[in-house]
C-alpha cells in the first residue's frame, strides 16, 4: 500500500513526450481542474482533466501521432475536434 508521499500519480505512468506534451496542451488551451474531459474524450470517467488528457495524448501518439515540432498543433486541434463534436452529439 502506498502512502500519501508514494503515490504514484497518472503522469508517472508515461514516458516524457506525453508529459510535455500534456502540459503544453494544459497551458496552450487553458484547460482547467475539473473531471468532464474524460467523458468528451472518449477515456475512463473515473479521471480528472489533467489525468484524461494524458491518457487521450498517449492514445494519439499510439494512434500514429509523431511526435515532433508539429505535435501540438495536431492535439490542439485534434482536441478542438473532440470538443465541437462532443457538443454537437449532445444538441
Amino acid at each position: 500500500m502506498y502512502t500519501s508521499a508514494q503515490q504514484p500519480t497518472t503522469s508517472s505512468w508515461f514516458d516524457h513526450s506525453v508529459k510535455v506534451l500534456t502540459k503544453q496542451l494544459i497551458e496552450n488551451l487553458q484547460i482547467q481542474q475539473g473531471s468532464q474531459l474524460a467523458k468528451i474524450l472518449g477515456v475512463n470517467p473515473i479521471f480528472y482533466n489533467d489525468e484524461a488528457l494524458h491518457v487521450w495524448v498517449q492514445r494519439q501518439i499510439d494512434e500514429g501521432l509523431i511526435v515532433d515540432d508539429e505535435a501540438i498543433g495536431m492535439l490542439e486541434t485534434r482536441f478542438v475536434e473532440a470538443v465541437t463534436d462532443y457538443e454537437c452529439m449532445r444538441t
